[in-house]
């Protein structure tokens, strides 16, 4: 169900200044890259089922098969990662994204490609990112991110190797696949070692239905300095509460496919819980999350938040910087983008004749 009531041109949405930080690195790859890949590595999948990873339909499949599957057959190359890295941010920047926190999970990579190191993968990433810095004018950083569905040792020799290859656009964790069955509290001490270390902490959670107490769990245990998702946190008003006055920032995702699946497309929109989180004074800002597969652009997650959601453009100008406050920048760096994003934003807004009070709040 629509909830606009003024025409905005595409472009605007386009034209906004933008962080993204939660957006999985694999889930970047656009179509023809993957099958260019899975070509040269002689792959066991063919061209059709390649494609089929990037229809959505009425009930989207999330994308874990495919993340798998690449991690098993495609990812075994620095060439490859660092070219993903850079598409990636090609991408990006090119819907006015000007900073990106990108998740990689490399535990199922690494354990399929013993050749492959773990500082070798790192940094072919993070090559990307400085190339993608010079010549596109995109920052970005990395996070590393904890495969739940391994064990919490695994999660332990993540952080170790992000302790011992240290790299400057490193710069936390999270948690993140499949969530059912696999709460966050068995991996707190990879936590408790990241942030004793320096590294920033976020989690996903409450992302597929799953009980609001793995959100309570990522605050009160995890001690995390952002969230990721957290959908059910909805079911609980006092954890609602705990998280606006920790001042926390929960980055969401409009395309989330658990919600696509399990209401109906009349009925999505009006009873979406992000359709509440903003109202209910929580901070939030939209991500892409896994854009290439997801078929959707920053661009059009700001537009979904506005057409969809029902958010007015004053509400995206706070969550334009709601991102910035929950980004993992310099705070000499975030005050010097909050200015200019938010004087950006208004001459968008002038530059198409529009005002904050377009749309519903």
């Amino acid at each position: 169900m629509s909830h606009i009531n003024l025409e905005i041109p595409d472009i605007f949405f386009k034209e906004i200044p933008k962080v993204d930080i939660h957006c999985h690195l694999y889930g970047t790859i656009r179509e023809e890259t993957l099958q260019e890949f899975a070509r040269q590595a002689d792959a066991p999948i063919s061209e059709a089922e390649i494609a089929d990873y990037y229809v959505r339909g009425e009930k989207p499949k999330g994308v874990l098969h495919a993340f798998r599957f690449m991690e098993e057959h495609i990812f075994g190359s620095t060439d490859r990662l660092y070219r993903v890295a850079y598409e990636c941010l090609e991408d990006l920047s090119s819907e006015s994204v000007r900073y990106a926190e990108i998740f990689w999970n490399s535990t199922g990579t690494l354990n399929h490609h013993s050749d492959l190191s773990f500082v070798e993968a790192q940094t072919a990433i993070t090559d990307a990112m400085l190339d993608a810095r010079a010549a596109l004018g995109i920052e970005s950083s990395l996070i590393h991110a904890i495969d739940r569905q391994a064990s919490p040792e695994e999660a332990v020799v993540m952080v170790q190797r992000m302790q011992q290859n240290r790299d400057a656009l490193v710069i936390g964790i999270g948690i993140d696949y499949l969530e059912t069955g696999h709460p966050p509290e068995g991996f707190w001490k990879a936590y408790q070692m990241a942030r004793e270390t320096g590294f920033k902490t976020t989690a996903h959670a409450g992302e597929f239905g799953c009980h609001w107490r793995n959100v309570e769990t990522a605050i009160k245990l995890l001690n995390v300095d952002r969230l990721d998702h957290c959908y059910t946190m909805l079911d609980n008003a006092e954890l609602v509460q705990e998280c606006i006055v920790r001042n926390l920032v929960v980055t969401v995702v409009p395309t989330n496919s658990y919600y696509m699946r399990t209401l109906q497309r009349n009925e999505w929109s009006d009873k979406h819980p992000i359709r509440k989180m903003g109202r209910l004074g929580l901070k939030i800002h939209p991500n892409t999350d896994d854009p290439t597969f997801h078929n959707v652009t920053p661009a059009l997650v700001w537009k979904m938040m506005y057409q969809e959601f029902g958010y007015s453009l004053s509400d995206l100008r706070k969550f334009t910087l709601n991102g910035l406050d929950g980004a993992w920048i310099d705070e000499d760096v975030r005050v010097e983008w909050k200015k200019q994003f938010a004087t950006d934003f208004d001459d968008a807004l002038q530059r198409y004749g529009l005002d904050l009070d377009s749309g519903l709040s």
